[in-house]
């Protein structure tokens, strides 16, 4: 008898063991799709970066374009705005 029960103590810390494993396999199956969600999240945020510093010094290159403009503009516009002030006088 002695025997039986131990091979049923043994039957029940082992499926009680499974059991475990199983938790377990489904928290590693839940951390890896988390990290493969994170991983995906990386390689679009190193592609947003690499295409910012391709197109910052084009950007750039069009707003000094645009404010150097806008400069002349002003200036042509009070040089007019002061000859003809001149001219009327």
């Amino acid at each position: 008898m002695a025997l039986l029960e131990v091979v049923e103590s043994s039957q029940g810390r082992v499926t009680d063991l499974r059991h475990e494993l199983d938790r377990a396999r489904e928290a590693l199956d839940r951390t890896d799709a988390v990290l493969a969600t994170a991983d995906s999240t990386l390689v679009h945020a190193e592609n947003a970066i690499v295409n910012t510093r391709r197109m910052a010094p084009r950007v750039l290159l069009v707003v000094g374009v645009l404010a150097l403009v806008g400069v002349a503009v002003v200036v042509v516009m009070k040089r007019r705005g002061h000859d003809d002030v001149m001219d009327e006088a």
